[in-house]
């Protein structure tokens, strides 16, 4: 995600993560709780939605973020790397 469309996420807003725990970076479904202010990138946590793993709350680099719906039109590397 670019850093003026991260700055701009708010508490609610939807987004897909590359899961660093899951061994293929599967996309996982998430809701943005915290957003916290910083010089250059905010600090965002995420709460994920997994099934089978439960509900659990990170603080994802902004690089393996997508928004919801995802926009395909930019590079990512990991998605590229799941053709």
């Amino acid at each position: 995600m670019l850093r003026l469309d991260w700055n701009a996420l708010r508490v609610g807003d939807h987004v897909l993560v590359h899961d660093a725990a899951h061994p293929a970076l599967r996309l996982v479904a998430g809701v943005v709780t915290v957003v916290e202010p910083s010089s250059g990138s905010n600090h965002v946590d995420i709460r994920l939605t997994a099934a089978g793993t439960g509900n659990r709350v990170i603080r994802p680099a902004r690089l393996s973020v997508h928004n919801d719906p995802i926009e395909f039109d930019q590079q990512c590397w990991r998605c590229a790397r799941q053709d």
